[in-house]
């Protein structure tokens, strides 16, 4: 159980800084749309495939679904259920990939929500936004 709660709090966070990167980033609903329903697809994609995470926890998909960031949450959680995640494999998608990830898309998510809070009539750069970083630090210096 605590595994599965792990993996969950993993993938929540992971999902939930991508969300507030693609809030920030976009000015309206209808233009984040089509990412969002990408991301929704990566979410939910599993439950088309889980005879296969039942009948073969080996199978070349599921192992890619397994360590594919944005799939993993659900898949890792499926193969818990079942019993076929190994307590390594678990601790490579929770510790190194789901929290580490969910880190640095926090961090990345929290620079574009402080420029991109501010602008409502067109989409943000993420390079602007990154290159405005390095241009204020170096005028602190």
């Amino acid at each position: 159980m605590i595994v599965g709660a792990l993996i969950l709090l993993g993938g929540f966070s992971l999902f939930t800084g991508t969300l507030v990167a693609l809030g920030a980033v976009m000015p309206t609903v209808k233009d984040a749309g089509p990412i969002f329903g990408a991301l929704m697809v990566l979410i939910f994609i599993r439950f088309y495939t889980i005879s296969l995470v039942i009948s073969d926890p080996d199978a070349t998909i599921v192992q890619i679904f397994s360590y594919f960031p944005y799939s993993a949450p659900v898949t890792a959680l499926l193969r818990n259920a079942f019993g076929t995640l190994p307590l390594w494999s678990a601790i490579i998608i929770m510790i190194v990939e789901l929290f580490a990830l969910s880190a640095i898309v926090l961090r990345i998510a929290v620079q574009l929500f402080r420029y991109g809070s501010i602008e409502y009539s067109r989409k943000v750069s993420i390079k602007d936004v990154l290159t405005r970083r390095r241009a204020v630090a170096a005028t602190m210096n």
